[in-house]
């Protein structure tokens, strides 16, 4: 049996790895409230005029201010008949600028075809706040066809995902359990506000991928307050670290919880996205993405 001198030491170091387990993981989440959830999300943005962003790749990440436009995005936010809200994102790529970068001094840097690709991106957001559907595409201008797209849907309390792609190997279908009111949205299309952050808010989100057909669990974190360049002016923002296997992005949100920049890290490229200030904006804007169809009457899995 060990020493009383052995036993002592071992219960202060269970102390304080007890403590120190608690003041890193438990009391920054109870101090600093509860994190946004798609309810706060999808309320937050209803009465507002749909926002465009710049998109635009960093292809030297030693100067991340050396930025080249690559395309747009446009998001809304809209209330329906029901009392359901459906979250919209459109999103356009000119892909000979997109991968000039990529091939820039190559043999074929010069012979890449200038073909736009849209991502399109509906959620439709129940009374509850829960996720009831959500359709997301990979599709070229002018056509109506996509390329790869991929479904969800809420059934008892699951989210069935179906994903298809140009080859039969690609489609499959898979599902996972929903916690209410939680988020999922698409690879590229830019949460239009974030309200109530604080830093050391963390939470896990979804991350929808119609170019690979999955969905990725994406560990979110407020990771600090700083000061970027936004409007021609310093803005005071918090800082959001997503991370997962797949993808690592950061947003800037204003205190208000205006998303201003998001910047999304994948293999050979950095996209940033920003946020063009109001006024930029033409008016009118029109609705980016027509309305999926939606069959079942909202599932209610919480209050």
């Amino acid at each position: 049996m060990p020493s009383r001198l052995v036993c002592v030491a071992i219960l202060v170091y269970w102390i304080v790895a007890a403590v120190g387990l608690v003041t890193r993981d438990l009391l920054p989440e109870l101090s600093v409230g509860a994190p946004p959830d798609l309810r706060t999300i999808a309320t937050a943005g209803e009465d507002a005029a749909p926002a465009r962003w710049n998109i635009l790749v960093v292809d030297d990440p030693d100067d991340p201010a050396s930025r080249r436009p690559v395309g747009q995005a446009v998001t809304a936010s809209r209330r329906a008949a029901d009392g359901s809200i459906e979250m919209t994102s459109t999103v356009d790529f000119d892909s000979g600028r997109l991968l000039a970068g990529l091939l820039k001094g190559g043999p074929q840097a010069g012979a890449v075809a200038d073909e736009k690709i849209e991502f399109v991106s509906a959620y439709h957001v129940d009374l509850s706040g829960n996720l009831r559907s959500f359709h997301a595409e990979v599709r070229l201008a002018g056509q109506s066809g996509g390329l790869w797209c991929i479904d969800g849907r809420l059934k008892n309390r699951a989210m069935e995902v179906v994903s298809r792609g140009p080859l039969p190997i690609l489609n499959r279908t898979m599902s996972f359990d929903y916690q209410a009111r939680g988020v999922v949205q698409s690879q590229f299309g830019p949460l239009d506000r974030l309200p109530g952050l604080a830093v050391g808010q963390r939470w896990d989100e979804k991350v929808a991928s119609p170019l690979s057909g999955r969905v990725e669990t994406v560990r979110a974190e407020v990771k600090r307050k700083v000061v970027i360049h936004w409007d021609k002016s310093p803005v005071s923002t918090l800082e959001v670290v997503h991370r997962s296997n797949a993808v690592t992005a950061r947003t800037w949100v204003r205190p208000d919880g205006l998303v201003l920049r998001q910047e999304v890290v994948l293999p050979m490229l950095r996209l940033v996205l920003e946020r063009l200030p109001d006024r930029l904006l033409p008016s009118p804007v029109p609705n980016p993405v027509p309305v999926s169809p939606t069959d079942r009457a909202p599932e209610v899995i919480g209050r």
